[in-house]
């Protein structure tokens, strides 16, 4: 663990420049906050230097799921390949529960007791049109991407803001959503020397032109991967939270496979194997043609993937 401390020391001390500050174990109640804030591109190099190392993952996942209502525990498989290509699968007590997947043209989600039980869709050229799209359920694929730690950053630095808060520091993005409003992408560090399973990075966030938190992540752990080629941290526990939605998700993340999709790759990022389902055209509002052939199970596929 020499090199996973070191590597988190790093970035202490590239925010203290020459102030050689005591390194402090994280579970000492007392710490010193650097006295230099660091510029953006240190910070963004930091991230990316993390993030290249990563293209995919796969991981089992274990999800709490809470909107209004008592939480509904979930597991389940995950897989991730830059720059869009996600797939969440969860069951309850076997029974296939949630689909969630985006690829480079669009996504989609799925949720057994919703009513009625569509898959939903939408195209990435349709969300981006000026009047937008109905959006029932929060997804947006790439705070998913930033919340896996594998997002990677713009390296012009002139499009970043560094905010210092007490302990933590905002790094902030001006963006404009799909709909053509405008946004902020905010990443939150911990100042302080953080040894895994301690993030350094502690969350991210989506806010409006207002400052209001569209969806925001917290960072509660994290796991350092060693079949990488360089050192890199992934998150294995995350909360992510939509305000307006009185929606949250935790996903607790275990058995990482990293820059190993399989060969089954084209067909995961495909929602092809929920066409006997009925499915509905978000940007459209209308639902789509009659379902087509049954689908191969959830279980099947599932182990088909992720073995």
């Amino acid at each position: 663990m020499r090199q996973s401390a070191g590597i988190g020391l790093g970035i202490v001390l590239l925010a203290a420049g020459c102030n050689h500050a005591p390194y402090m174990r994280p579970n000492q109640s007392a710490q010193q906050v650097p006295s230099r804030t660091p510029t953006a591109p240190e910070l963004v190099q930091y991230l990316n230097t993390n993030a290249q190392n990563v293209q995919s993952v796969q991981a089992r996942v274990d999800m709490e799921a809470r909107q209004d209502r008592q939480p509904v525990s979930l597991g389940g498989y995950l897989a991730c390949q830059k720059p869009r290509n996600f797939r969440i699968k969860a069951s309850v007590m076997s029974q296939p529960m949630v689909d969630i997947g985006s690829n480079n043209d669009e996504f989609w989600y799925w949720i057994g007791k919703a009513d009625p039980p569509y898959v939903f869709h939408c195209s990435y050229r349709d969300l981006a049109r000026p009047e937008g799209v109905r959006m029932p359920f929060p997804f947006q694929p790439d705070m998913i991407i930033m919340a896996l730690g594998i997002g990677e950053y713009n390296a012009d630095a002139s499009k970043y803001q560094v905010q210092v808060k007490g302990q933590t520091l905002d790094l902030v993005e001006d963006a404009v959503s799909p709909q053509g409003q405008p946004v902020k992408k905010v990443t939150v560090f911990s100042r302080v020397p953080a040894v895994p399973p301690q993030p350094q990075v502690v969350g991210y966030a989506l806010r409006d032109k207002d400052g209001k938190d569209i969806c925001r992540v917290t960072v509660h752990e994290v796991e350092v991967m060693r079949d990488t080629q360089r050192y890199t941290q992934l998150p294995r526990k995350v909360t992510l939270v939509w305000p307006d939605q009185h929606a949250q998700l935790t996903m607790s993340l275990s058995r990482f496979q990293t820059n190993r999709v399989s060969e089954q790759a084209g067909k995961l990022f495909l929602r092809s194997d929920l066409a006997d389902l009925t499915s509905f055209d978000l940007a459209r509002w209308a639902v789509d043609a009659p379902p087509g052939p049954q689908r191969a199970s959830f279980q099947t596929q599932s182990r088909q993937t992720f073995r």
